[in-house]
């Protein structure tokens, strides 16, 4: 029973990092590819501190991969169960609450992107 305890524990740790918006914000940022710090700062409305401080938790998590280039560091997706879990409830919510085409295009991209690697 200790093993699937362990496992009941992991997957609650797996599980929180869907429960903060702004990581939510920012992997749906990094589905478009690659992105600086700073990119991603501007493309998901959060301030410098927020957004490096939720990349610095996916990273630790293994859901995002970082790489330093220059004086910036770029990240990028690396978990693809992650991203389709992440999208998959995504979807779903956004069908319930009658989110416009546009919107909803927006969180397909992410089983676009998917589909692309194979």
């Amino acid at each position: 029973m200790d093993e699937l305890e362990k496992v009941f524990e992991s997957a609650a740790e797996y599980f929180s990092l869907l429960s903060e918006p702004s990581r939510l914000k920012i992997m749906h940022c990094l589905c478009d590819g690659e992105r600086s710090v700073n990119e991603v700062v501007e493309a998901s409305g959060l301030n410098q501190a927020n957004a490096s401080r939720h990349l610095n938790m996916l990273y630790r998590a293994g859901v995002v991969g970082r790489r330093r280039e220059g004086v910036q560091v770029m990240y990028r997706l690396i978990d693809p169960n992650f991203t389709e879990l992440c999208r998959t409830v995504c979807v779903r919510i956004a069908s319930r609450e009658h989110l416009s085409a546009p919107e909803r295009t927006g969180l397909l991209k992410l089983d676009d992107d998917a589909d692309s690697d194979d």
